[in-house]
Order: C-alpha cells, then sequence, then structure tokens
C-alpha cells in the first residue's frame, strides 16, 4: 500500500494569513530562540556549581585570616604600647642629659653665699627659687645667669627678705634656656 502525506493545514490560504505565518515562524525560527534559551538556562544551572564553590572557599579564606588578626589583636596593643613607652623613655633620656648638663651650667654660674631650694623645668624655660645670704650674691648669680650664652629672658620676679631668718633673701627667677651642646 503507497504512503501517502496527510496535511492537515491548509497550504495556500493558511499561510497567507497572520496566524499561518506566526506558525511558520515559530516552527522554523523558534525553535531555534527555544534551544538557545534553553542552553543558557543549562548554563546557568551548571556555572551555579562553581560559583558555590567559589563562595565557600572566599567564606572559610575569609574566617580563618580574622582568626589570625584576632590572635594577633593583643600581640600589637602590646607591641604598639612598648613602642610608645620606648620612645617615651628615649625623649626622656635626652632630655635627662640635656637638663644634667644644664643643671651643671646652673651650678658653675651659682655664686658662693647662694642656696639653690628648687629647679623646675618645662620644655623649654626655667625656675629657680634660692637662698642668698648677701645682695651681693643675688646680684652676681642674676648677673652670671644674665649674661650666660646659656640663657635668654632671665627675670627675677619675686625677693623677700625676713627680718626674723637673718640676713637671707629668698628670691624666684623665671629664664628661657638654650640647651647646652655636647662637648
Amino acid at each position: 500500500m503507497p504512503k501517502k502525506e496527510i496535511n492537515l493545514l491548509p497550504q495556500e490560504e493558511f499561510e497567507k494569513k497572520p496566524i499561518g505565518r506566526f506558525l511558520t515562524w515559530a516552527l522554523s525560527v523558534g525553535r531555534y530562540i527555544v534551544i538557545f534559551t534553553e542552553l543558557i538556562v543549562i548554563l546557568a544551572f551548571l556555572s551555579r556549581f562553581k560559583l558555590d564553590r567559589d563562595l565557600s572557599d572566599l567564606n572559610q579564606s575569609i574566617r580563618e585570616k580574622q582568626a589570625i588578626i584576632e590572635a594577633s589583636v593583643e600581640f600589637e596593643k602590646e607591641f604598639l604600647f612598648l613602642q610608645t613607652r620606648l620612645a617615651t623613655i628615649k625623649k626622656l633620656k635626652g632630655q635627662q642629659s640635656s637638663f644634667s648638663q644644664l643643671v651643671s651650667v646652673i651650678g658653675s654660674l651659682t655664686p658662693f653665699d647662694v642656696a639653690i631650694s628648687s629647679l623646675s623645668f618645662s620644655e623649654d624655660s626655667l625656675r629657680i627659687n634660692a637662698i642668698a645670704l648677701s645682695e651681693k650674691g643675688l646680684g652676681n648669680f642674676v648677673a652670671n645667669l644674665s649674661t650666660s650664652p646659656n640663657f635668654k629672658e632671665v627675670s627675677l620676679t619675686s625677693v623677700s627678705k625676713s627680718l626674723e631668718t637673718g640676713p637671707e633673701i629668698k628670691f624666684t627667677i623665671n629664664a628661657q634656656f638654650i640647651v647646652p651642646k655636647e662637648t
């Protein structure tokens, strides 16, 4: 028995109608669009496995690095504290040597009848509280400080003499100092 093809769609009139043109297009070009869309969906699905693995690895790496940082926080705090202390000690040691030189300069400028009761230092100023046994000693001390290259702006801020304690003259001197150069 011979085979006959049966086509239920009328060829001539149906292809000219808009629905016929749409079906013809959908059966020829539309299938490529569907196949292309399915390939994109499959690729997106497969790439999800790789992206999930990458995300898991990154999260694990972040957790490890956070643990390392948290473990080293105390060490860093202690290190910074010690570094600050060392800087302060170095600064004080440098000031100590300059202050000891300054005290030695003041000692060499002090007459024998003047006794220094206290010395106060700030960054570049000096306050001397002293007792002189004579006016001449007081005058010599002020003159020695004024003519010294290590001091500037020497001022006698207070002078007092008590008749009850004897010939003692209590005085205060303020001055700006220049740190002597080491020899």
